[in-house]
């Protein structure tokens, strides 16, 4: 398939968006007031919270660049990370309701990134990292 289907397309830059928007809340959470009294309900460190959100926002951005690209790793490396955060979420999180909203977040996108039409885009089926080869 040569040309990339729109859901992709606004799912990747989604992503990268909604990533540069946390790298700047990770960069300026120390000096929230706000931001310092959720961490402290988290118990969890100013530390951790910046280099797990540094991470994830990476992550995100390295996804949506495979996505754009149409690699096929792109889509399962998000779905894996996706997972951990999610997990990670229940440990840490004090407000639980807010993880079922990334949880259908996460379950939408990953829909989409195994759609009939994105695994043309990507040339392949299922969990593959590389394309298939041309037929």
């Amino acid at each position: 398939m040569e040309k990339r289907p729109l859901s992709l397309t606004i799912i990747a830059w989604f992503l990268i968006i909604f990533s540069l928007i946390g790298l700047y809340g990770v960069m300026t959470m120390g000096s929230n007031p706000m931001a310092m009294k959720m961490i402290e309900q988290m118990h969890t460190s100013l530390a951790f919270q910046q280099a797990w959100g540094t991470v994830g926002a990476l992550v995100n951005i390295g996804c949506a660049y495979g996505i754009l690209k149409g690699q096929p790793w792109s889509r399962v490396l998000y779905v894996v990370w996706g997972a951990i955060g999610i997990v990670v979420s229940f440990f840490i999180a004090p407000m639980k309701a807010v993880i079922v909203l990334s949880i259908v977040f996460f379950v939408v996108i990953a829909a989409f990134l195994y759609t009939n039409t994105a695994n043309d885009w990507f040339q392949a089926r299922g969990f593959m990292l590389k394309r298939e080869r041309s037929r």
